[in-house]
């Protein structure tokens, strides 16, 4: 599977770590601040807050961005990153050690400004997110962007991921090579998974 790979393309949610550290600020820190500014229980402004999120939906790159529901609910964006320091989003450390091998990049939904939690200690080379690029994963504009970005043909990506669409569908329709995890098994060996020992 390796042979004339040059890049290696990681999904990030639900991939190399857990959505909850996302969903947190969507589903408990955006609430919580909604709730104390009209006054209401918590409970009452995360049904109010998933009725917009839901209505909006994920395929509208705003959906993506905290600053943009902050703004649409009159919220004080200061105070949201103030509540949010103490989130910090972290990738599996093994993946430093293909770094002597493989150019590695991140290929994600999640904007850069939730990037902005992250601990990912450089071991990316390049971070590619929808937000940013104009385009969602599923859209193959997204893809054909990476790979001429990259400089390389197509079947010299792989990319992992765990959504069938977003991450295996779309980029190998495209000549490149995909292989899909899930969230139980997050964490993974990636090395298992690309099928080399180092």
């Amino acid at each position: 599977m390796m042979k004339d790979s040059k890049v290696l393309s990681f999904d990030l949610c639900g991939t190399l770590n857990e959505c909850k550290v996302y969903n947190s600020m969507w589903y408990e820190v955006i609430p919580e601040m909604y709730a104390e500014l009209k006054g209401i229980s918590t409970e009452e402004a995360k049904k109010e807050l998933i009725k917009a999120y839901n209505q909006l939906g994920p395929n509208r790159l705003e959906w993506y961005l905290p600053s943009y529901w902050i703004n649409k609910f009159g919220l004080n964006y200061q105070k949201f990153l103030k509540k949010c320091k103490n989130i910090r989003i972290s990738v599996p450390s093994n993946l430093n050690k293909l770094k002597a091998k493989y150019r590695l990049i991140l290929s994600t939904n999640v904007s850069k400004e939730v990037l902005e939690f992250s601990l990912f200690n450089s071991v990316f080379d390049q971070i590619y997110s929808s937000v940013e690029m104009g385009y969602p994963k599923k859209d193959e504009r997204f893809w054909k962007e990476v790979i001429k970005n990259e400089n390389i043909q197509p079947y010299e990506l792989i990319h992992f991921g765990d959504d069938y669409v977003y991450d295996y569908l779309i980029p190998s329709s495209l000549g490149a090579r995909t292989k899909l995890s899930n969230v139980n098994n997050l964490g993974f060996n990636v090395f298992y998974m690309i099928g080399i020992r180092l």
